[in-house]
C-alpha cells in the first residue's frame, strides 16, 4: 500500500491539529523551523517540507530510523519488528514531523502505531520521498529488531600499558617536531604563493631544513605541511602581510618556554577548533601533485564537530566495554591503513569505530566519510588515538557520551557542536599528561666522536643551548646532537663564547669534555671573524671607577639591567626617560646628551621575572577562545539551538495566525478542505518562506498567486504556473494569457499556492498582473 503523501494544505492541517506540547517538541527537535519564526502553520508547513529542512533533519537520524522511514515512504509493511522496538522509533519520527498517522484515525495528531506500520498505512510529507531518494543511501532492511540496534564494540582487546606508552611517545615526538619546525621558521619564514598558501617548493625546503634530508620523500613533505597547519591552528605561526611570509608569533616563543603538557594543550586546542580539513597527502587523483598547505580552500566548517564526534563515539564504545575489559585491557576499535602514495580508499579505515559512526549518522558520513582516515591519523599524532583504540588522553578530552542513538532526545547536540566544557576537558587532559610524561632531564653524554646523546627528554633550556651550538642529528623526544666547526661558529655568532660553551657542557655532561671537542671549540673561537653587536635602549657615561661601581651595585639601577659595556660606558634595557627617573630616585644627577632620533619608540626586553610569570599562567591561557582560522571569510554556520523562549513565542504566534483556523476545521467546525483553502487565500507566505513555496510549486506543478515589487516600488500581483527556479529567478507561465514571465525572486514579497484550476481570490481594485 502506497503511503499518503501530504500536500502543503494537508500538512498544515496536521501540524495545527497537534497540541501545544507536540508543536513545541517539533520546534525544539528541528530548530531551523524557528530561525526565523514562521507567521502561521502554512509557513511552518512550507519550511517543514522544504528540501533544506528535511535534509538537515535526516542528517541527524541513525540508520535504524532511516530504514523505518524508507519503508514508510515506500509503503512497505514492517512486519518483522516487535512493538517494543518499533514504537519508540515511530514516536520519534512522528515528533519530528516526518510521519503521521493514517487519515482514518480518530485523532490525527497522535503518533502512528506498530499496527499502522505493519499495514503500511502511514502518511508522510509529499516532498519526503524525493528528498530521501536523493540521498542515495544504501540502507539495511528494517525487518528485524537488529536493524534498529547500533553495532556493538568488538570483543578484541589489547594491553592498556602498550596503548599508554604509544600515546606518550606520540606526544613527545609531536612536540619535538613542532619545535624543530618553529626553529626553521624563525630563521627563514615560509614564502606565500600568489594564490595563497605555502607551495611545494617551500614545503620541500622546510622539510629538508627540519630533517636534514637532501631529497625528502613525499610522506615527509606531507608531514611538514600538516605540522605547519597545526602550528597555524594553534596560533604559533601567522601570515605577515607586509612581507607575505608565514612567521612565528610571540606565542611561539612563550610556547617554547612552557611545560610539555601546556604545549600539548595548546596544540590540541587549536586542532579541535580549527575549521580545516585534514591535510591529505595528495589531490583527488593518485598521480596528482602534493597539495599546498595553509590555502583558503581547505576551510571546512563542520571539521570541529566531526573531530569531537570521532572522540565522543570512541569514548562511548569504550564505556560499553569498560566493565568487561577491566583496566588492564583496551578495546580494538579500528584498523587504519593510510597509504602514502594515493588517496585513502574504503579499506583505509575499518572496524567498530567507523561502523558505529556510520550507523549513528549515515547521511553525514556519506558526505564526510572520506576525511575520517586522515583525521584518525591526526588524532594518533596528537596521542588521542593509538594502536587502534582511544587513549587515556583521548578519553579525558572526549565530550560527554551521547545518548544511545534512536533512544534519546531528538535534537541532542552533536558531540562537540558546542564548546561547552572544552576548556575544562583540556585542563584535565593537561594535568594527566603532567603526571604521565616522564620527567625532563638536564644531563647529556658527550662522546669522543663529537656527539651528545640525551639520557631522556631534555629540559627546554638545555635543548635550546644544544641547538645553538650543535647540529641536531636525530629527531624525537630523545635527540642526538653533533658538534661541528660550523655549528660552534654559529653559536659564537649568537653570543656564545668559548668559555661559556665549556661551562655549559661541563654543567650538563655526565663525563669530562673530550679533548677533541675542547680543541674544536678553541679553534672555532680563534678562527671566528666578525663584529659583536648587542641590544640596549639607553646608555650613560661615568669616568670615575668608584662611582661606576656604585651605580652597578645600586639595586634600583641593577633591576633595569644596567651593565658595563666599556670602562666608561654603561648600558641598560630601558629607555632614557625611565633611566633618568631611576637615577633621580637613586640620588644621582644626570643630563641628556644629543641623541639623533632619541624620541623614537624603543621596545623593552622582558625581564626574568616576566618570563617566570608567563610560565605560571593558568590553564585557561593555553586554551584558544576561538580558532585563528575563524577570521577567514569562508564560513560554514552550524545549526542554531532552539531557544525555549523563542519556541514559546513562535507557538503563540502560530496559534494566533491564520493557520489556527485549519486546526478548528479538523475538530469539525468546518469542512477541512474549504477551510484550508480559505486560510491559504487570506494568508500568503512571505519573507524567507518564498523560496520554499516556489520550490514546492515547481516540483508539484501547482499554480501560485504572488505579489512582487517593481523597480519603482509599485506592487503587482500575478497568477501562474512556475516552471523553473534557479539563479535567483523564477520562470512563470501566466494563467491569464499564454505568455511567460521571468521574475527576480528578491522582488517577490508574498506567495500562496492555488488549487489545480487556478482559482484565486478577487484582486483589489487597481491590482493586476505585471507584464
Amino acid at each position: 500500500m502506497q503511503p499518503t503523501l501530504l500536500g502543503l494544505a494537508a500538512l498544515a492541517r496536521r501540524l495545527s491539529s497537534r497540541d501545544d506540547d507536540a508543536v513545541a517538541a517539533l520546534l525544539r527537535s528541528r530548530p531551523d523551523l524557528v530561525h526565523p519564526s514562521p507567521g502561521d502553520f502554512t509557513g511552518l508547513a512550507v519550511r517543514a517540507q522544504s528540501d533544506m529542512s528535511l535534509r538537515h533533519c535526516l542528517q541527524r537520524l541513525d540508520a535504524g530510523a532511516l530504514a523505518v522511514l524508507a519503508a514508510a515512504t515506500a509503503g512497505r509493511p514492517l512486519t518483522g519488528l516487535t512493538e517494543d522496538a518499533l514504537d519508540p522509533v515511530l514516536s520519534r519520527l512522528a515528533r519530528l514531523g516526518l510521519i503521521f498517522a493514517p487519515d482514518d484515525r480518530p485523532a490525527a495528531s497522535s503518533a502512528p502505531t506498530a499496527a499502522d506500520a505493519a499495514a503500511g498505512r502511514l502518511a508522510v510529507p509529499g516532498s519526503l520521498p524525493a528528498v530521501l531518494a536523493g540521498l542515495n543511501l544504501e540502507l539495511a532492511s528494517a525487518d528485524t529488531d537488529a536493524a534498529l540496534t547500533p553495532p556493538g564494540a568488538s570483543p578484541a582487546r589489547g594491553p592498556a600499558s602498550l596503548v599508554r606508552n604509544a600515546a606518550l611517545a606520540a606526544v613527545a615526538e609531536l612536540l619535538a617536531d613542532v619545535g624543530d619546525l618553529l626553529t626553521v621558521l624563525e630563521e627563514t619564514p615560509a614564502a606565500v604563493l600568489r594564490t595563497g598558501g605555502v607551495g611545494m617548493r617551500e614545503l620541500r625546503r622546510l622539510t629538508g631544513e627540519r630533517s636534514g634530508a637532501s631529497r625528502p620523500s613525499d610522506a615527509d613533505v606531507g608531514e611538514t605541511g600538516w605540522l605547519l597547519e597545526l602550528a597555524a591552528a594553534a596560533g604559533l605561526v601567522a601570515l605577515d602581510v607586509d612581507s607575505d611570509r608565514w612567521r612565528t608569533t610571540p606565542a611561539a616563543r612563550r610556547w617554547r618556554r612552557a611545560p610539555r603538557h601546556r604545549q600539548h594543550q595548546l596544540l590540541v586546542s587549536g586542532w579541535l577548533l580549527a575549521p580545516r580539513s585534514p591535510l591529505l597527502l595528495r589531490g583527488p587523483h593518485p598521480t596528482a601533485r602534493l597539495a599546498p598547505a595553509l590555502t583558503p580552500d581547505r576551510q571546512r566548517g563542520d571539521a570541529p564537530a566531526l573531530r569531537a564526534r570521532l572522540l565522543g563515539t570512541a569514548a562511548a564504545l569504550g564505556a560499553e566495554l569498560a566493565e568487561h575489559l577491566g583496566r588492564s585491557a583496551a578495546p580494538a576499535l579500528y584498523h587504519l591503513q593510510l597509504p602514502d602514495d594515493q588517496e585513502p580508499g574504503p579499506e583505509a579505515l575499518t572496524g567498530t569505530l567507523p561502523d558505529r559512526m556510520t550507523w549513528d549518522r549515515p547521511v553525514l558520513l556519506a558526505r564526510v566519510g572520506q576525511v575520517l582516515p586522515p583525521m584518525v591519523r591526526e588524532a594518533e599524532r596528537l596521542g588521542l588515538l593509538a594502536m587502534g583504540t582511544l587513549t587515556e588522553v583521548g578519553r579525558l578530552l572526549a565530550p560527554e557520551t551521547p545518548a544511545v542513538p534512536g533512544r534519546g532526545e531528538d535534537h541532542r547536540p552533536d558531540a562537540g557542536s558546542a564548546s561547552t566544557g572544552l576548556a575544562e576537558r583540556l585542563a584535565r587532559t593537561a594535568d594527566h599528561l603532567a603526571e604521565a610524561l616522564p620527567p625532563q632531564v638536564d644531563q647529556i653524554h658527550v662522546q669522543s666522536d663529537l656527539t651528545a646523546v640525551a639520557v631522556g627528554a631534555l629540559a627546554p633550556e638545555v635543548s635550546a643551548g644544544l641547538e645553538a651550538i650543535a647540529q641536531k642529528e636525530t629527531r624525537g623526544g630523545v635527540p642526538t646532537f653533533r658538534f661541528t666547526a660550523a655549528s660552534l661558529r654559529r653559536g659564537i655568532s649568537a653570543g656564545w663564547t668559548a668559555e661559556r660553551i665549556r661551562e655549559f657542557l661541563a654543567a650538563h655532561s655526565l663525563a669530562e669534555i673530550p679533548s677533541s671537542l675542547a680543541t674544536l671549540i678553541d679553534d672555532a673561537a680563534r678562527t671566528w671573524q666578525g663584529v659583536t653587536i648587542g641590544a640596549a635602549s639607553s646608555w650613560l657615561i661615568e669616568r670615575d671607577p668608584a662611582r661606576r661601581a656604585t651605580l652597578l651595585q645600586h639595586p634600583i639601577l641593577r633591576s633595569l639591567g644596567l651593565r658595563e659595556l666599556t670602562t666608561e660606558v654603561l648600558v641598560c634595557d630601558v629607555d632614557a626617560e625611565r633611566l633618568v627617573r631611576a637615577l633621580a630616585e637613586a640620588g644621582v644627577e644626570s643630563r641628556r646628551a644629543e641623541e639623533p632620533g632619541r624620541d623614537a619608540a624603543r621596545a623593552t626586553t622582558p625581564t626574568g621575572s616576566r618570563r617566570e610569570a608567563e610560565l605560571a599562567e593558568t590553564a585557561e591561557a593555553w586554551t584558544l577562545p576561538q580558532s585563528p582560522w575563524q577570521q577567514s571569510p569562508v564560513r560554514t554556520l552550524s545549526a542554531q539551538q532552539a531557544d525555549p523562549q523563542l519556541v514559546s513565542r513562535t507557538l503563540a504566534g502560530l496559534r494566533a495566525g491564520a493557520g489556527a483556523r485549519a486546526g478548528a476545521s479538523i475538530a469539525g467546525d468546518a469542512d477541512p478542505d474549504q477551510d484550508a483553502v480559505a486560510a491559504e487565500a487570506t494568508s500568503p507566505v512571505g519573507g524567507t518562506d518564498v523560496m520554499g513555496l516556489l520550490r514546492t510549486a515547481v516540483r508539484s506543478r501547482q499554480p501560485v498567486w504572488l505579489r512582487r515589487v517593481d523597480a519603482e516600488g509599485r506592487e503587482h500581483t500575478l497568477s501562474g504556473l512556475p516552471t523553473a527556479l534557479n539563479a535567483g529567478r523564477v520562470r512563470i507561465r501566466q494563467l491569464a494569457g499564454e505568455g511567460e514571465s521571468v521574475l527576480l525572486v528578491h522582488r517577490i514579497t508574498a506567495v500562496r499556492l492555488l488549487d489545480e484550476t487556478g482559482d484565486e481570490t478577487p484582486e483589489k481594485p487597481g491590482e493586476g498582473a505585471a507584464p
